[in-house]
């Protein structure tokens, strides 16, 4: 009897210490994906943002935005978590400021990355090396587009020699 109970406590803690995945070891614990969400801003958008646009304008450049305050009805808040599986969790902010035109007046926002950053945030790192591989392809193709029209000549058209009698008697 008293084996039986030493057996059963054994395996009640096994079992309840199963619940806690800090102890166990990278490669047997369980599959968590990273978790986006809201609008992903980046610094090109950015840049293309600017005070005067509508708010058409802004929600064609920049999405829908994530909050619209019921209180602040001339205040849009674009802001986009990310929290990775392996690594501290990212918040951003852009917070988009209208007068009572509903144009653009000001606007406030965190560093945003550029359109690489964002890409591999969004895919992962997976996505690098075909990220990297993508821009130096890129490069080499305006690279060969440039050389390629440096090198063309400029053709010089003739103009047509054959101009009829009755033009030349009229001039």
């Amino acid at each position: 009897m008293k084996r039986f109970f030493a057996v059963a406590a054994i395996s009640s803690v096994c079992l309840i210490s199963g619940c806690s995945t800090d102890s166990l070891p990278g490669y047997l614990k369980p599959y968590r994906p990273d978790v986006h969400q809201g609008n992903v801003v980046t610094s090109e958008m950015l840049e293309s943002l600017h005070e005067g646009m509508t708010k058409n304008q802004v929600i064609f450049l920049l999405g829908t935005p994530t909050l619209i305050s019921s209180f602040h009805k001339n205040e849009w808040d674009y802001i986009y978590y990310l929290n990775p599986r392996i690594g501290e969790t990212q918040i951003r902010k852009l917070q988009v400021y209208f007068d009572d035109d509903g144009r653009v007046e000001s606007f406030k926002a965190d560093k945003m990355p550029d359109e690489t950053d964002a890409d591999l945030m969004i895919l992962g790192e997976r996505a690098r090396e075909s990220s990297i591989k993508r821009n130096e392809d890129m490069k080499k193709e305006k690279e060969a587009a440039a050389d390629s029209s440096a090198q063309a000549q400029p053709v010089i058209q003739e103009q047509d020699s054959s101009v009829s009698s009755t033009d030349k008697e009229a001039q």
